[in-house]
């Protein structure tokens, strides 16, 4: 095991890849988001310890998304804050900073101890315990505008003292219990640079606390022709062991899924241990990424066809059949379902099994509803219609039930609405309950 010190994150790094977002910072926004009266009242404490010279700075990813962090980081029952920031280009002082708050016996906040940050933005910020530890760790993702990978440093409060305890680089890093021990570890993937060989290496490897040092294991390798990772997701294979779920481009500009899970006591990555046979089997087109479509914790993969149809289409009116897929083990994705998915719309509608290859799709250019036909060996003569759908705006659904469209799902201000044939005959035609229980709405 590999112990974590403070100012070793960029030894040996070799800064290739990582994923990019949009900078999100006050001075950049028409309008500021608004404080609340908590976050005024930290804010008004920070002022007063650092001056008022300061941009706030705001995560890109993750779960804590606002420059105040509100949360227990140490052995009190009470909370603390963490303010992120930089200081204006007029203030003398440069880079970003963390600045931990605490109340006082009178529950006024004030500022503790205020440290540079490693980075010009923040990617993430997790509150967790690393592994068996006592403590709540707080883990904050930098970016700089020089590189690609990300530098993780590790702060802790404790004994109202607030310090780097270990730094690391990373293009990944999600936090779950992927051992089962009932604690969170943190699983990273690097890259870093053979000092012997010159070669770049990807390796995936696990953060937990050990003898009540932070350390970080020799790790696994990650396939060898990505390019890029551009989304993770912590979830469950199908056998119920947690995993992380990595959606990555390779050399061809298409997107794959690697897997990474823990057994024999060690990390796993099956897709690199098998790529033959498992990578063609999770490698599509950008943009269809990984994801829990069913809402069952298992993560699906998708793998996407020609709809029938359009097997000889040209790409601009190409339409997609997509199939999701489950890990099974050994080596094995096992087809869950298949039908459309529209990514714009955020749904999914799974085929029906008798539809099989008697059913294909296309867009009404005018409404923009997903319209399914009964195939007929062309597309152009398919005419019979089955079944529409469509998305909208809560304050116009009204109109569509009015013309003989019901609700199905729903998310936020849109409703997800369908149309069936009045005419029943044809048996391709599904029941609005058979249609309710095959849309998925998707993150």
């Amino acid at each position: 095991m590999k112990r974590l010190f403070s100012g070793i994150a960029c030894a040996g790094a070799l800064l290739l890849s990582g994923c990019t977002g949009l900078s999100f910072t006050v001075d950049t926004l028409l309008n500021a988001p608004k404080l609340t009266e908590e976050q005024s009242e930290i804010h008004q404490a920070l002022i007063e310890r650092v001056g008022s010279n300061i941009t706030l700075k705001y995560p890109k990813n993750g779960e804590n998304r606002s420059a105040f962090v509100i949360a227990d980081i140490d052995e009190e029952p009470t909370e603390e804050a963490l303010v992120f920031y930089e200081y204006s280009a007029n203030s003398g002082k440069d880079g970003l900073r963390v600045n931990v708050l605490d109340k006082d016996d009178d529950g006024k906040w004030y500022s503790v101890k205020e440290l540079a940050g490693g980075g010009t933005d923040i990617d993430r910020v997790l509150i967790s315990a690393v592994g068996d530890s006592n403590d709540t760790d707080v883990l904050v993702g930098y970016q700089n505008l020089t590189s690609t990978e990300k530098n993780l440093e590790i702060y802790r409060y404790k004994n109202g003292e607030f310090d780097r305890i270990a730094a690391d680089t990373y293009s990944v890093m999600e936090p779950l219990d992927i051992n089962g021990d009932g604690h969170n570890e943190i699983v990273t993937i690097s890259k870093t640079l053979n000092p012997d060989t010159g070669s770049v290496i990807t390796a995936a490897s696990l953060l937990r606390t050990q003898a009540g040092e932070i350390t970080k294991d020799a790790g696994i390798p990650m396939c060898d022709n990505v390019t890029d990772y551009v989304q993770s997701k912590a979830g469950n294979i199908e056998q119920g062991r947690g995993a992380i779920f990595v959606d990555a481009l390779n050399a061809d500009g298409n997107l794959q899924t690697e897997i990474v899970y823990y057994r024999y006591s060690k990390l796993q990555n099956p897709m690199q241990q098998s790529p033959e046979k498992l990578l063609p089997m999770s490698t599509r087109p950008a943009g269809y990424y990984c994801t829990d479509i069913d809402n069952d914790s298992v993560i699906e993969i998708p793998t996407t066809s020609a709809m029938i149809g359009y097997e000889n289409a040209v790409p601009e009116e190409m339409l997609y059949m997509t199939s999701w897929s489950v890990y099974k083990d050994f080596y094995d994705l096992k087809e869950k379902f298949s039908g459309y998915y529209s990514i714009s719309d955020g749904y999914f509608f799974a085929f029906p099994k008798r539809w099989n290859s008697s059913v294909t799709v296309k867009k009404d250019q005018e409404s923009g509803e997903l319209v399914f036909y009964k195939y007929t060996g062309d597309i152009n003569t398919s005419t019979a219609e089955i079944l529409r759908i469509g998305v909208s705006a809560k304050t116009k659904t009204e109109r569509y039930i009015a013309d003989g469209y019901e609700i199905v799902g729903s998310k936020g201000q849109l409703d997800y609405i369908v149309k069936l044939p009045l005419d029943k005959r044809e048996k391709l035609i599904p029941t609005i309950d058979e249609v309710s229980n095959n849309l998925y709405i998707t993150d």
